[in-house]
């Protein structure tokens, strides 16, 4: 169950990357930084459920 979520923070954070670029080429700053940030979010929380996993816990 684990290795999914973090499949499934990893594809969402690729995505929002993707939904910012296509912003930044519009020239919507705004929108740009909120989704790369979710991004950001996104895949420092599948970084940590596959740290977690190798550290045992």
């Amino acid at each position: 169950m684990e290795q999914l979520s973090a499949r499934l923070l990893l594809t969402a954070g690729i995505l929002l990357l993707i939904a910012g670029g296509i912003c930044a080429i519009l020239q919507g700053w705004l929108y740009t930084g909120l989704l790369w940030a979710g991004a950001f979010g996104c895949l420092m929380a599948a970084l940590n459920f596959r740290d977690s996993k190798n550290d045992g816990g």
